[in-house]
């Protein structure tokens, strides 16, 4: 009998596989919505935002959907089975991808997406989470210098798509992970200080977040998918 407590520990696990496989994958957060579309037999993918809270682990109870979906994905990363995707970009991020298969090497269905998400089934050992990496020593100057050069990446890659400074920095900001959404507004806004860019630290990783995330937002606006409460 698998605990409240055990569920919502599997919760939490289940959506850090889905990030590092992406990850792993090298994904950004639009690659697979974006191949679904693309596909000659399309495969109905889920919002942005019902993948991004899978993987924080904030949809407690996935529909059917989700997991048909995820099975439909790895099976079809396993076939490398991308007809129908012309765009070079989206198959340069699809051609090395990894499937996530059971010890035979059989890819997982929607079966085995559930059984992890609720405890029943393991994590695959390349998916386990590595090491953390705590946050680096930071000063004044380290913490105002990564901070005046993400300023800089976001008000140019945002003049570049029309928008102002101010609106760019917000819009960069909503499109960042819940936990970090405020320091990045704030910093980018006003200037960080070493214990709020801390927020910004990707532990997993051993980098900085922003370094990735202004990369996502970068594509997501030439995408045209920022959501609409994001406008300009």
């Amino acid at each position: 009998m698998i605990t409240k407590e055990q569920n919502e520990a599997a919760q939490a696990e289940f959506g850090g596989m889905l990030r590092r496989w992406r990850e792993k994958n090298a994904w950004t957060q639009y690659t697979a919505i974006r191949w679904a579309e693309a596909a000659t037999q399309p495969f109905a993918a889920p919002p942005k935002s019902g993948l991004s809270e899978l993987e924080t682990g904030k949809t407690k109870h996935p529909r059917n959907q989700l997991f048909l979906y995820l099975g439909e994905l790895n099976g079809r990363v396993a076939a490398a089975d991308f007809k129908g995707v012309t765009n070079r970009k989206i198959l340069d991020e699809l051609k090395d991808s990894q499937p996530i298969t059971d010890e035979a090497g059989n890819p997982w269905g929607p079966t085995a997406f559930w059984e992890c998400q609720a405890g029943l089934r393991p994590i695959p050992d390349w998916l386990l989470p590595v090491p953390l990496v705590p946050v680096p020593i930071l000063t004044a100057d380290i913490a105002r210098n990564l901070g005046d050069s993400w300023r800089e990446d976001v008000r140019k890659i945002g003049a570049d798509a029309g928008l102002r400074p101010l609106v760019a920095i917000s819009q960069f900001a909503r499109a960042c992970p819940s936990g970090a959404r405020e320091a990045i507004e704030d910093g980018l806004a006003g200037g960080f200080t070493p214990e709020s860019i801390a927020n910004c630290w990707n532990p997993e990783a051993g980098e900085w977040g922003p370094t990735a995330w202004i990369v996502d937002w970068a594509q997501a606006l030439a995408a045209g998918t920022i959501p609409s409460n994001q406008g300009r």
